[in-house]
């Protein structure tokens, strides 16, 4: 019986990494080029791209979040959304345009950006991944905010430097 459960175990551990590893990477990097910011550049964008596959390997399915002040209830972290990444990007055919991306979303009929991967479309799910982190909060405001670094006392009357 010890035996069954640590392959259970073990299968589920290896899902998230072989789902990731099925997405293409030079996909999923021109579809950050196509549909974020191009003031961000094509350097920034890969590495979106890349941080965003490393969360998609490394997403943890079913465990508690924080219940936060004035929140009893326990919820836990819903299924991991990429797994159907790789053939919705298949179905790009190696071309990924804001065209061809605007017309799969329409397909799709997606006509918002969800607050945070929710699997229905690996362009909007980046996007909201992008927008939900501290880089994505620095872009919009302007400003190093660096929402979860600690600045110390020293700096905290200073007001932030401008993102570059």
């Amino acid at each position: 019986m010890q035996r069954r459960n640590f392959v259970k175990v073990m299968a589920a551990a290896a899902t998230p990494w072989a789902r990731a590893e099925s997405i293409d990477p030079k996909a999923m990097r021109d579809l950050a080029a196509a549909v974020l910011p191009e003031s961000l550049g094509r350097k920034r964008t890969d590495k979106i791209s890349a941080d965003f596959l490393k969360w998609i390997a490394e997403y943890k399915e079913g465990v508690n979040t924080a219940a936060g002040y004035g929140h009893p209830r326990t919820q836990t972290v819903p299924p991991n959304p990429s797994k159907n990444y790789a053939a919705q990007l298949g179905a790009f055919n190696g071309v990924i345009t804001k065209e061809s991306v605007a017309a799969a979303l329409e397909k799709a009929n997606i006509d918002r950006i969800p607050n945070r991967p929710n699997g229905r479309h690996p362009a909007t799910d980046l996007i909201a991944y992008f927008y939900s982190s501290p880089a994505g909060e620095d872009f919009l405001y302007g400003v190093e905010i660096k929402r979860n670094d600690c600045r110390g006392l020293a700096s905290s009357g200073q007001r932030p430097k401008r993102w570059t």
